[in-house]
């Protein structure tokens, strides 16, 4: 918990992940995985899955053990997730507060491990406004690759000592090193707490904080 004495960096420019941050999709993630589990017979649970949450879908599929079949896996989890959107929903304040954000003109960007349509539909439901979107591909790397935000930068003009990357793993918090921005953490979201985080936000709404 902050001290409230202490003198938050204030930050012009808001690079966002979007599961654990803005939305809570864990419900449809879990319901992806366990029809993956189902049509490939995987012995691998959501459990195993979710412990590596933040690296792209591929990724995880290899850290967890998983050797054949990785694109029919990939695209099963991928096409099941974007049928299902019902499943995902905006955290608490989210919506009000990127609406001030926007209203203040001051710029966001999503930057993402997940496929762009699915964020691209989830963006579109909820009628969320953002500079930009960024998703890793086959051509572009995911996190914790410094990829995706130095892309999000150089296409936005972003300053990179007035950018901040808002996440919720550490692999978020890698991405952020990896590419010399400073990094809050969504204590909401679904990594753990640890004592390298310099700052961190107990609520979306919490990063007015570090607003000018």
């Amino acid at each position: 918990m902050f001290n409230k004495k202490k003198i938050l960096k204030k930050y012009q420019f808001f690079l966002i992940d979007l599961d654990g941050v803005i939305f809570d999709s864990k419900k449809n993630m879990n319901a992806s995985w366990n029809e993956c589990m189902k049509k490939f017979y995987l012995k691998q649970n959501f459990k195993q899955y979710f412990n590596y949450l933040g690296l792209p879908i591929s990724d995880i599929l290899k850290k967890i053990g998983i050797k054949r079949n990785i694109q029919n896996i990939t695209s099963c989890y991928q096409t099941f997730s974007e049928k299902n959107l019902k499943l995902v929903k905006p955290y608490i304040t989210v919506i009000k507060t990127l609406k001030f954000l926007e209203k203040n003109k001051i710029k966001f960007s999503i930057v993402t491990s997940k496929n762009k349509l699915r964020a691209l539909k989830l963006i579109k439901l909820y009628k969320i406004k953002i500079n930009s979107i960024h998703c890793s591909s086959k051509k572009k790397p995911g996190k914790p690759s410094r990829y995706l935000i130095d892309e999000a930068i150089k296409k936005n003009n972003y300053i990179r000592n007035k950018t901040c990357f808002i996440g919720d793993t550490e692999i978020d918090w890698k991405a952020a090193q990896n590419a010399n921005v400073d990094f809050i953490f969504a204590e909401y979201g679904y990594g753990n707490k640890l004592n390298k985080y310099k700052a961190s936000i107990k609520k979306f709404s919490d990063i007015l904080n570090f607003t000018f």
